[in-house]
């Protein structure tokens, strides 16, 4: 009876999270508008811009379905394919671990003999070092920082939404992203708006599945992320990633993404703001590569129990490989501090659920106290 009564608790806490379809249809509308208004925008008013922008794609955990509560917040990659990319030499960076240089000698001597992109060559000019022809990274941010500004101070920083609600938009910067908070009286979406300079495949990606997603490796993005660290070469460093397939190895695994929504609100009634997101992601796409399909059809409280347990171990060990190099640990950019309360609080909360499959007085209101609803 215990174990069935504790999985029941989980059911009904994992419905109380879910997002409610009546808001999803609210909250994806007024997104929809509000991202449409500022990358249209930003069309509108820098033409190199325009050139360059080949569309939004949705990705996180809105785009993973294991957002919780409510949509309110959305992450974007807005792609930027730079005429002639095909000339980009995308090169390891030899002192960060699944971060590239971006190469645009050739490209660059390409875009100067074609009359017909001469504004994007001169732009290109000024986000390129001249020194070694690597793309700077902290000069890209600045000008599309730039452009988005541009777009409010002409277009104006209110929005009407589907449901004629009207939004004020404020800007800010904030690590890789370009955020806007919008708000109205009666609820606020915040954007993350994050470039990605688009790039084929290379050799030395490490590509291990197999030819189900092989296909869709071939599009990569390079984003701006901030590298922590002493060398020279952080101002030309950008992060791969493949968000595309990430969310498609996500994909028909019957429990997982109700767990991965039980593990954010568990995080939240613990206090682990340190545990972000992306770190809960990682950790199941190791686990989808580790598990036979089967093992997503358990009971929630199987696999709750299952991935506590990793993410604890995980923190413990201070390592968490990035999925698409594992040689960059991605809890290097959290301090001391944070890794150890959260391998705490982490291996607390195992330590106690795991014993409630046993309990034979477990009670709804004891279960939910380390989950929070809304």
């Amino acid at each position: 009876m215990a174990p069935c009564f504790y999985e029941t608790c989980l059911q009904f806490i994992a419905q109380k999270i879910t997002i409610r379809d009546e808001d999803r249809e609210v909250y994806l509308k007024d997104f929809d508008i509000i991202r449409d208004y500022i990358l249209n925008g930003m069309r509108e008013v820098d033409s190199v811009f325009n050139s360059l922008y080949k569309g939004p794609s949705l990705f996180g955990s809105y785009s993973n379905n294991v957002r919780i509560k409510y949509p309110s917040e959305f992450d974007v990659i807005f792609k930027l394919s730079i005429p002639y990319s095909s000339y980009i030499n995308v090169e390891e960076d030899e002192d960060r671990p699944g971060f590239v240089n971006l190469d645009f000698e050739e490209l660059m001597e390409e875009l100067y003999n074609c009359n017909g992109y001469n504004d994007v060559y001169n732009h290109m000019c000024d986000l390129v070092d001249q020194n070694n022809q690597y793309l700077n990274r902290s000069r890209l941010q600045t000008w599309l920082k730039g452009v988005m500004e541009d777009c409010l101070d002409t277009n104006g920083d209110r929005v009407r939404g589907n449901w004629g609600d009207i939004y004020t938009l404020i800007y800010t910067k904030r690590g890789l992203a370009h955020t806007i908070y919008a708000k109205c009286a009666r609820r606020t979406i915040s954007i993350d708006f994050v470039p990605g300079i688009c790039f084929g495949t290379a050799d030395w990606i490490d590509v291990r599945y197999g030819p189900k997603f092989r296909y869709k490796c071939e599009q990569w993005y390079a984003v701006p992320k901030p590298t922590p660290g002493p060398y020279e070469t952080r101002c030309y460093a950008f992060m791969v990633c493949n968000p595309k397939v990430e969310h498609d190895l996500l994909l028909g695994n019957q429990n997982l993404k109700v767990v991965f929504r039980l593990l954010k609100s568990l995080r939240n009634a613990y206090g682990m703001r340190c545990l972000k997101s992306y770190f809960i992601t990682t950790t199941f796409l190791w686990e989808i590569e580790i598990q036979n399909k089967n093992f997503w059809n358990n009971p929630l409280h199987i696999i709750l129990e299952h991935m506590l347990e990793t993410l604890a171990t995980d923190f413990e060990n201070e390592w968490l490989p990035f999925f698409w190099n594992k040689e960059l640990n991605l809890l290097d950019n959290l301090s001391q501090d944070d890794v150890e309360d959260c391998a705490y609080k982490l291996r607390k909360a195992y330590n106690t659920l795991r014993q409630y499959k046993f309990a034979p007085n477990l009670t709804y209101k004891r279960c939910l106290t380390h989950f929070e609803v809304p």
